[in-house]
This record gives C-alpha cells, sequence and structure tokens, in this order.
C-alpha cells in the first residue's frame, strides 16, 4: 500500500485503489464536485486550522453547517477554522427497503448492536469509494494552505464511521477524528491501516447516547476496544440521549479539537 506523499490528491488515490485492489474492490474512489459540499470560515479570516465533517444516512450537510456554526466555535487563540462539509452520494438503501437515499455506504438491516454479525452488514467496498469524496475535502483544506496536522475530520452515525475510515486511509498525518454515535465495522482491516507512520499517535473522540436504538451503545464499547488494541488513543463519553447530538457533546468535541490541535 505505498504511495506518493508528494501529492495529496494523488496519493490519497493511490493509497484507497491499493486497499480496494487488495480485499478485490473494483468501486473508485469518489470525486467531490462543487455541489456536493458546504464550506464556511469562523471566524472570518485566514484559515490556520480545519474541519471535515460528514452527516448520517439519509440525511445531507446543511442542518450539521447550521449546528457547527452555532455550537462549534474555536477560540481565537486557535485562529480561524474552515469547514468543509462535503455529501454523501445517493445510492440504494437496503435497510430502507432499496430507496435511493444519501448514503456513504451500504447497510443491510437496522437497528445494529453488538450482538449483530460484524461488519454488520455494511459495505466496506462503497465506504472506500466514499473516502475518495472525504480525501478530496481534505485535499481542499490543505491546497488553501492548512497544514494537515491542524484537520481534523468527524461526522455523525455513518459519517462517524467515515470519519475513522477516511482518516486511517489518508496518506498524511491528521489532527485526530471525532466520532458521534459511529461504529467501527471494519475491523479485519483496522490493525493493518492503524501500523501505518501517519496514523502513530492518531487519537479519537467517540461521544454515543445511552438509549442509541440505532447504532446501539455497545458498538461504542466495542469499537473503542478495537481502536485501543490497534494502538489509537480514544476519548470516550456516553450521553443519555437517543440517536442524535448533544450540545454537551459539541462542547466535549470542541475541548478536545482545541486540546489536540497541532501548533
Amino acid at each position: 500500500m505505498a504511495s506518493d506523499a508528494s501529492d495529496p490528491a494523488g496519493s490519497s488515490e493511490s493509497l484507497l485503489l491499493a486497499i480496494a485492489r487488495d480485499l478485490g474492490f473494483k468501486r473508485p474512489p469518489l470525486t467531490l464536485p462543487k455541489e456536493c459540499l458546504t464550506e464556511f470560515v469562523l471566524p472570518k479570516g485566514r484559515a490556520t486550522c480545519g474541519l471535515v465533517w460528514k452527516h448520517g444516512l439519509g440525511d445531507d450537510e446543511e442542518g450539521w453547517a447550521d449546528m457547527l456554526e452555532d455550537n462549534f466555535r474555536v477560540p481565537a487563540a486557535c485562529g480561524s477554522c474552515k469547514f468543509v462539509l462535503p455529501r454523501a452520494p445517493r445510492q440504494p438503501s437496503s435497510c430502507n427497503g432499496g430507496d435511493v437515499t444519501t448514503s456513504w455506504f451500504d447497510i443491510a438491516d437496522l437497528p445494529i448492536s453488538r450482538k449483530s454479525s460484524a461488519p454488520y452488514g455494511c459495505s466496506l467496498e462503497e465506504a472506500l469509494s466514499s473516502c475518495g469524496r472525504v480525501h478530496a475535502a481534505i485535499d481542499k483544506l490543505i491546497a488553501e494552505g492548512i497544514p494537515s496536522e491542524r484537520i481534523m475530520v468527524g461526522g455523525f452515525s455513518q459519517g462517524g464511521s467515515m470519519a475513522m475510515l477516511s482518516t486511517l486511509t489518508y496518506p498524511k498525518r491528521l489532527g485526530g477524528i471525532l466520532v458521534f454515535s459511529g461504529i467501527c465495522f471494519f475491523g479485519d482491516l483496522l490493525n493493518k491501516l492503524a501500523q501505518a507512520p501517519h496514523c502513530k499517535e492518531l487519537q479519537v473522540f467517540w461521544g454515543h447516547g445511552t438509549r442509541d436504538e440505532v447504532l446501539a451503545a455497545d458498538l461504542q464499547d466495542e469499537g473503542v476496544e478495537a481502536l485501543q488494541a490497534a494502538g489509537i488513543k480514544v476519548t470516550a463519553k456516553k450521553y443519555a440521549v437517543d440517536h442524535g447530538p448533544t450540545e454537551r457533546e459539541l462542547k466535549d468535541a470542541l475541548a478536545f479539537y482545541v486540546e489536540h490541535l497541532k501548533s
């Protein structure tokens, strides 16, 4: 899985293609059309740090843009933050009866808990293809002058899963991962990915609702165990909510972002 780190866009695509080839997958990495993202800078000015955020199944980025703008205000000491929120492709969703909707990867059925059989009916092939869109968002921030170590990747539900997978498959060191109510369904691949030099000292914030009836809270326990076994440090927090974010979770994630942002 070697890649040319001198070209961020080319090397990330090459890495994804190499992983897909090793697994026998044929889907190419997705691109990021201009109409499939929302971006803004807070506070206004030249951005010196960044956050790439992904929405969940059947959703889009607009509501999350409003939520982050209201609740994820990076302190002035960290400089201005560029937010890039890519939108998932529209494709058939098995857990929604085959309806076409925004989906980073197919899920056979919901709800899912630790008792479900891994990889929980999640399509790794589609997820790896979708990583191309996330990587393009990261490349965009780097091209605008933001060091990769000052970029974090986060998301909710499916988007949280994509935050983990896209960061682990990106060929440069990133600042960290923010996971809200996600699932680590790629355990067989996790250990191999985590051994890459750019993944050393990688840290994750993972928040999850104790009353989550879509992706059960015990999936967080299992995912944290897998990440830690692979050598990745995790800050795990639970909240007395259903499948959704809370103001407290956003504050905790912001504190993690500020603390672990590389100067």
